[in-house]
């Protein structure tokens, strides 16, 4: 953590980041995969149970259109893993923790690195188009934040 002088203390190291880079470094072998779903395992249990005491509708909404997508790609044969993630992630955001869906795109992140390693041109696109896209929604997320807090100041010093 960092202390900032009129701002307030801020997370210097993220530990999904730390568990992505350690992720990347590994390689693509099994055991390391195997490692990785016990991390996903851990981090999906918990947060499905999370996610059915938090979430509000539109959250609730986001994970029945995940899935369904996800029931849909498998009936036509097509590849599922980026509706897979984009599942997990529906319910990792209806936790209201933002620490569970950096984690999970921190394994999006491996899931990259598997698809490049494997040869497979769709499925590298394709987490590599949700990996940005998830860190596009992370930034404006993040200013809505920031734009929120400087009005409160703002109002408060008023």
């Amino acid at each position: 953590m960092e202390a900032r002088q009129g701002a307030g203390v801020f997370v210097v190291n993220h530990p999904a980041s730390t568990f992505g880079a350690l992720a990347s470094e590994m390689g693509s072998r099994a055991s390391t995969a195997l490692n990785v779903l016990e991390v996903r395992l851990a981090i999906g249990v918990e947060s499905a149970a999370l996610a059915a005491l938090r979430r509000n509708l539109s959250q609730e909404a986001s994970i029945q259109e995940a899935f369904f997508e996800f029931e849909r790609l498998l009936q036509v044969g097509e590849p599922t893993g980026s509706a897979d993630l984009a599942f997990h992630r529906a319910i990792a955001a209806a936790t209201n923790n933002p620490f569970y869906v950096e984690m999970l795109d921190a394994l999006g992140e491996r899931a990259i690195l598997d698809a490049i390693s494997a040869g497979d041109a769709e499925g590298a696109r394709a987490a590599m188009r949700h990996h940005l896209a998830s860190s596009q929604q992370r930034y404006r997320r993040r200013l809505v934040e920031r734009q929120a807090h400087y009005a409160t100041a703002n109002a408060d010093a008023g």
